[in-house]
C-alpha cells in the first residue's frame, strides 16, 4: 500500500503541466521524449451491403466521417483512406474491402505509424456471430475480430481506435481489449442482429460543433460515442420501436464495455483524449507531460492559448492515470483522480468565462 501511494505521488509529479508546457522530473523508465507532432490516420472499411441501399447509405456514412476529417480536421487524402465493396461508386474509395486489401493497409499504417500518432479504424457495414467468433462482413472471407487484433497489436502505437458499427459486433470489445486502445461497439452483443443506426450518427458527430460538449473546439471520441449513443435512442424514440442495439465503450483494457461512460467512469479518459485533431489548427501544438504534442486551437489571445494548453496536459493526465488504476492503492488512485478531475473542471470553466470575455 506504502508502496502504491508513494508511485502515486511520483506519477503526479512526473505529469505536471506547467503554464510553459515542460514535464517535471519524470518517473525512472518513463523518460519524457521530446515534444514531436503528433499524426491522425483514418482508415474507414465499408463492407457488405447486401443492396444497392445499403451499399450508398454505408458508403454516405464513410464519405461523412472522411470529409470531415480532411476540412474540418486537416487530414490529408493519404491520412483519410476508405476501402468499400464497389470502389466505382465515388472517387474517394481507394480499392475494394476484400479482406487482401484491408490487411494491405494496416500493415501499410504499420510501418508509417508513429508511436505518437493516433489511428482510428471504423468499421460500417453488416455483421454477424457464429461458433463464438464475431465477424464483420467484408466481400469474400470475412476478416474476424481474433484476427483483426493481431494486426492491429502490429500497429506501433498505442493510441488506437476501433469503431465496428456493425450489427453483432459486441464481441468485439473482449477480443480487441489492450491496453491504450479504444474499442467501440454498436451493439453489446453477437445476439444483437438487427441493423443499426449507429454509425450514421457516429460519423455526423464529427461534421461540426453539436458532439462537442466541453466546447473545446474539437471532438473526441468519448463525445462522439455519446452523440451517436443518444442519437440511436431518438431514433428509436421517434419511430416508437424497440431499442434493439446497446453500444459499448472500452478503453481501460479490461475487455468489458461501458455504456454510458464518461470522463469519471472506468471506461471514457482515454477515449476523451483521443481526437483527429483541432478544426482549424492543424500545425498548432504544445508540449504536454508526457512529451507528446496535443493540438490546441489558434487563437490570438495568448491567455486563451495558455489554458487550452493546461486543459490538454489535465486530459492527458487523467488518462495516464486511468491507465495505471490496477497498479495503485484504490484509495489513493480515487483521490487523486478526483483532485485532477476537479482541476480539468476548474480549468474549463475559466476557458469558457474567457471565451466569453470575462476575465
Amino acid at each position: 500500500m506504502r508502496r502504491a501511494g508513494r508511485s502515486t505521488r511520483l506519477l503526479a509529479a512526473a505529469l505536471a503541466f506547467t503554464a510553459a508546457g515542460v514535464a517535471a522530473t519524470a518517473l525512472p523508465g518513463i523518460g519524457a521524449a521530446p515534444a514531436q507532432a503528433q499524426d491522425s490516420h483514418l482508415l474507414v472499411v465499408v463492407g457488405l451491403g447486401g443492396d444497392d441501399a445499403y451499399r450508398e447509405r454505408f458508403l454516405g456514412w464513410a464519405l461523412t466521417l472522411r470529409t470531415a476529417a480532411m476540412e474540418r480536421y486537416g487530414l490529408s487524402a493519404e491520412q483519410a483512406v476508405i476501402l468499400a465493396e464497389d470502389p466505382e461508386m465515388d472517387p474517394a474509395v481507394v480499392g475494394e474491402s476484400r479482406r487482401e486489401r484491408f490487411v494491405a493497409e494496416l500493415e501499410a499504417l504499420a510501418t508509417r505509424v508513429s508511436p505518437d500518432d493516433r489511428v482510428l479504424l471504423v468499421l460500417i457495414g453488416h455483421g454477424s456471430f457464429r461458433g463464438g467468433e464475431a465477424n464483420f462482413n467484408i466481400p469474400g472471407r470475412d476478416l474476424g475480430a481474433s484476427e483483426l487484433g493481431v494486426l492491429l497489436d502490429a500497429v506501433p502505437t498505442e493510441r488506437v481506435a476501433i469503431v465496428n458499427t456493425a450489427s453483432a459486433s459486441g464481441p468485439y470489445v473482449q477480443a480487441l481489449s489492450a491496453a491504450g486502445r479504444t474499442v467501440i461497439t454498436a451493439t453489446a452483443s453477437g445476439g444483437e442482429r438487427n441493423e443499426t443506426q449507429f454509425g450514421e450518427h457516429f460519423a455526423a458527430a464529427w461534421e461540426d460543433d453539436q458532439a462537442d460538449l466541453d466546447k473545446n473546439g474539437a471532438v473526441s471520441l468519448l463525445e462522439a460515442f455519446q452523440y451517436a449513443r443518444r442519437e440511436t435512442a431518438r431514433f428509436y424514440e421517434e419511430r416508437n420501436l424497440l431499442l434493439t442495439e446497446h453500444a459499448l465503450l472500452d478503453d481501460d483494457g479490461d475487455g468489458e464495455g461501458t455504456r454510458e461512460p464518461t470522463i469519471e467512469t472506468a471506461d471514457g479518459a482515454t477515449a476523451a483524449s483521443f481526437t483527429l485533431g483541432m478544426p482549424g489548427a492543424r500545425s498548432a501544438a504544445t508540449a504536454t507531460a508526457t512529451g507528446a504534442a496535443r493540438p490546441i486551437p489558434a487563437t490570438a489571445d495568448s491567455v486563451l492559448a495558455r489554458l487550452y494548453g493546461e486543459r490538454a496536459g489535465l486530459e492527458e493526465q487523467v488518462a495516464e492515470f486511468r491507465r495505471l488504476r490496477d497498479s495503485m492503492d484504490p484509495d489513493v488512485y480515487e483521490s487523486e483522480l478526483e483532485t485532477l478531475l476537479v482541476d480539468l473542471a476548474l480549468k474549463s470553466r475559466e476557458i469558457r468565462a474567457r471565451e466569453g470575455g470575462e476575465g
